[in-house]
C-alpha cells in the first residue's frame, strides 16, 4: 500500500519533521550520495541510510590520519563506498565517481518507466 507524504511547499516553515522527508526526495532524486561527516542521528545519517535503501551509491569521507570519524565507520560498514581523504588531487579523486554518476543518469533517462515527482514523495507500508 502506498501511503502519499506531504508535499513541500517553498512558503512551508520549516519543520525538522519535514527537513527529514525532504531527505528522501533529494537522494531519490540523486546519482549518488557523497557524506562528508556524519553522527549516528539526524539528516545526514538518515539520508546516507535511506540513499543505501533506494540503491544509490553512497560515498563516505575516509580520513587517512588518526582523526575519528565513528560515524562514518558505521556507514561503511552498512554498504557506503570509502572515499579517502585528505586528497593532493581532488579532481583525479572525484572523475571515476562523476563517470559512473553519467552512467545512472543514462540508464535513468532510458528507462521505459520513468518515475513522477509523486513517486519520489510516496513510500511504501510494509
Amino acid at each position: 500500500m502506498i501511503k502519499q507524504k506531504n508535499y513541500f511547499h517553498p512558503n512551508a516553515p520549516w519543520l525538522v519533521s519535514r527537513a527529514m522527508e525532504c531527505n528522501n526526495v533529494v537522494t531519490g532524486l540523486a546519482q549518488i550520495v557523497i557524506v562528508a561527516e556524519s553522527d549516528t542521528k539526524g539528516g545526514t545519517w538518515d539520508g546516507a541510510n535511506g540513499a543505501l535503501k533506494q540503491g544509490r551509491e553512497v560515498y563516505v569521507r575516509q580520513p587517512t590520519t588518526e582523526q575519528t570519524l565513528s560515524s562514518n565507520q558505521l556507514l561503511l560498514n552498512n554498504g557506503c563506498t570509502p572515499l579517502s581523504w585528505p586528497t593532493s588531487n581532488l579532481e583525479d579523486l572525484l572523475a571515476p565517481i562523476i563517470h559512473k554518476s553519467q552512467i545512472v543518469q543514462e540508464k535513468q533517462q532510458q528507462a521505459s518507466v520513468k518515475p513522477d515527482q509523486l513517486s519520489l514523495l510516496a513510500i511504501t507500508n510494509e
